[in-house]
């Protein structure tokens, strides 16, 4: 005699009638069972989903790092810093992508003496720095503001690490010659830095007063004309890159001393100078800070 197949749909049913037994029989404990088992459902499901979110917070880095290697258009320009004035690649590849980045922007091409005079005073700052990064040394800036004693520090590695070779005041003056006071005030501070070098450098020029104070004294003065000259001496893929760290964003706009933020220009509304126009904090009247407009020509 044929054993009878059991059709597709007996598991299901027999299963289905299993689990409806409890609740037929017992309806309070199958219900208990039921809401036991629906909570530790919903806990398994909140710590799978607070796990999944730490592996994807703790592997963000990894994943942009692959989709920087798998999606070549994605690619951002690289930020020129004072790492690239080291290099010498000097192949087509820098200068094409020089070009492509500076062709829609109505940007200088070349450095000039008309340039290095239009840059603020926080640009240019960093501007002499770069400089000296691209010479070998070792250049910080500090954080002492607008007129600050030490505006960079050069170290050298066969000289110290810790204890700077130079130290390098700035000071973006176009309006009127450094006079001899802001020079005797680096000699100060270079004898109380024990410094070996003292460098002062402006975009202007100085009095015969400073030039012969300077003299026999380790400080070495120099002007906007000779600042361009000796960034003109480096190899041009050099000069390029600077120009490009430099003149990115808003170079001309003064940064306030206290707050690091752009300022605005303002006019006096009282006082001796009324009408007169002058930068100012945005921050104001928490932040006081002003600058004189720099005289371009």
């Amino acid at each position: 005699m044929r054993k009878r197949k059991a059709k597709k749909g007996d598991l299901p049913t027999a299963v289905a009638v299993l689990i409806a037994i409890p609740f037929l029989m017992n309806p309070d404990k199958a219900n208990s069972a039921l809401n036991s088992l629906l909570r530790l459902v919903f806990i398994l499901l909140t710590v799978c989903a607070i796990g999944y979110g730490i592996y994807w917070f703790l592997s963000k880095d990894t994943r942009q790092k692959e989709d920087y290697k798998t999606n070549p258009s994605a690619k951002r320009r690289p930020k020129t810093n004072s790492s690239n004035y080291n290099s010498n690649s000097s192949d087509a590849s820098f200068h094409n992508t020089y070009e492509e980045n500076r062709k829609s922007e109505d940007l200088p091409k070349v450095w000039s003496k008309e340039l290095i005079k239009t840059l603020e005073w926080k640009r240019f700052e960093e501007l002499c720095s770069a400089y000296f990064n691209a010479k070998g040394y070792d250049a910080k800036v500090t954080k002492q503001g607008a007129d600050g004693g030490i505006d960079i520090q050069l170290f050298k590695a066969n000289y110290s690490t810790t204890k700077a070779f130079g130290i390098v005041q700035c000071k973006a003056w176009n309006s009127y010659k450094v006079g001899v006071k802001p020079i005797r005030e680096l000699y100060g501070v270079m004898s109380a830095e024990s410094a070996p070098l003292a460098i002062f450098i402006t975009s202007g020029l100085y009095t015969k007063e400073a030039e012969e104070f300077s003299n026999g004294k380790h400080i070495k003065l120099i002007t906007g004309d000779l600042l361009l000259e000796l960034i003109q001496t480096l190899p041009e893929e050099k000069q390029l890159a600077l120009l490009n760290q430099i003149t990115t964003g808003d170079y001309t706009t003064p940064s306030c001393p206290s707050c690091d933020i752009k300022m605005t220009q303002r006019t006096s509304k009282k006082g001796n100078n009324i009408g007169n126009k002058f930068w100012g904090c945005i921050n104001f009247p928490r932040c006081r800070s002003t600058l004189h407009i720099k005289n371009k020509a």
